[in-house]
């Protein structure tokens, strides 16, 4: 019954050197990788508004619900809601600012 089971030696100073060194190669990898993907990520943000694009949170028949417009479809939704003075109308007007579209566009 020879070889069945693992070694049960400890590990010589060799070997523990070689595993820290695995162990910190794969570690150093794995930080940087995440380092890169987290400078580097430019995926679009869909729940704030920026860029030209509008985003509002608001109050459903179902629940919470998203609205969102961008370009030419945003400057016409923020121009309505600008002529407009109540709570929902300020809440899009405040994410209008923030898209960057102002009143006089």
């Amino acid at each position: 019954m020879r070889g069945k089971t693992p070694p049960t030696d400890p590990l010589s100073p060799r070997e523990r050197r070689r595993m820290l060194i695995g162990t910190a190669v794969v570690t150093v990898v794995l930080a940087v990788g995440v380092l890169m993907w987290a400078l580097l990520d430019r995926s679009p943000d869909y729940s704030r508004s920026e860029n030209g694009c509008v985003t509002v949170q608001s109050a459903g028949p179902m629940g919470g619900q998203q609205q969102r417009a961008c370009g030419d479809q945003a400057r016409a939704w923020c121009r309505s809601e600008y002529a407009k003075q109540d709570a929902a109308a300020v809440r899009v007007q405040e994410q209008c600012r923030l898209a960057g579209i102002l009143p006089s566009q």
